[in-house]
């Protein structure tokens, strides 16, 4: 068995901030974290839109951010809306007006980032957390540690480790998201918020452009446990009836989010692996919808 000084898991933004060359770095696979993207020949494309209030991530960006104007327009009734997606003013789907993005895709810029690191990397399935003797095994691998840092889903996390009693504590909610490049007439920098009973899409958002046509996030919110996997080429029918793109579908690439939504009592998970030492970061480590600044100041 190798020992470590810090154990991470998940080769998430977070971890590649902080993770140190006698570090290990462990993740189901390379490309976990939402920010790694799509190849598309010898460039990327971002699984999900990237918005930001203000300027921040120096280490990722490099201040190579541009100015937006974001419009958010509502597609049917709000209170529909709010069924779909809840409060939009607590999370980053309710941002609009003067903001930022990057000036190339976050996914060339994660993948750079992944380069400059010298910490051991591990992909492979965990099988077990043991948090009192201080230990994680995966199928093919066995490490020691003085100090874990987990921003891997803190549900799955807890299945892990032993604490099934505390993942009731959490909830969720997932989402399909569909990437299409196609033309549209919708502003480059738009969202639009669904509201249409019958239809399944939650929110749309037009995201600057590529060589291809312009970029089209779809999301479909969809209750915990449910999969569903039509609903990815039923969103592309519904993005059509509702004259949201127009003409050929040029690339179309979907993502399952398995937490969309993340609700709970927190804080009382947080107590109890307080005292077992393990530091929780990151989105999905923490269980609450931060944003990229708050995550990478």
């Amino acid at each position: 068995m190798r020992k470590a000084r810090r154990v991470f898991l998940g080769n998430s933004l977070t971890t590649n901030l902080l993770a140190r060359e006698d570090d290990v770095i462990i993740d189901f696979w390379e490309g976990g974290s939402d920010l790694y993207g799509w190849s598309l020949g010898s460039s990327c494309l971002d699984r999900i839109p990237l918005f930001l209030r203000r300027s921040c991530c120096q280490q990722l960006f490099g201040g190579n951010l541009r100015d937006v104007d974001v419009e958010i327009v509502i597609e049917g009734f709000e209170a529909n809306v709010a069924e779909k997606l809840g409060d939009i003013s607590r999370s980053f789907i309710g941002f609009s007006g003067k903001v930022l993005v990057p000036e190339h895709p976050v996914c060339a810029y994660y993948r750079r980032l992944l380069t400059k690191s010298r910490a051991t990397r591990v992909f492979s399935p965990i099988s077990k957390v043991s948090l009192q003797s201080k230990h994680v095994k995966t199928y093919h691998y066995e490490v020691e540690y003085e100090e874990l840092v987990n921003t891997l889903p803190l549900h799955y996390f807890l299945s892990k480790s032993g604490l099934n009693k505390l993942v009731d504590y959490l909830e969720y909610s997932s989402a399909h998201a569909l990437l299409v490049i196609s033309d549209t007439k919708l502003g480059e920098y738009t969202k639009v918020l669904v509201g249409r009973k019958g239809h399944s899409l939650g929110y749309v958002v037009s995201y600057g452009k590529h060589p291809l046509g312009r970029l089209i996030y779809a999301f479909i919110p969809i209750g915990r446990g449910s999969l569903k996997a039509e609903l990815a080429s039923q969103a592309v029918v519904e993005l059509k009836r509702l004259k949201l793109i127009e003409g050929p579908v040029r690339l179309v690439r979907p993502f399952f989010i398995k937490y969309f939504r993340m609700e709970g009592d927190v804080g009382g998970v947080q107590r109890v692996l307080k005292d077992y030492g393990v530091i929780l970061a990151g989105r999905y480590g923490r269980w609450l919808d931060v944003t990229l600044c708050d995550i990478c100041p």
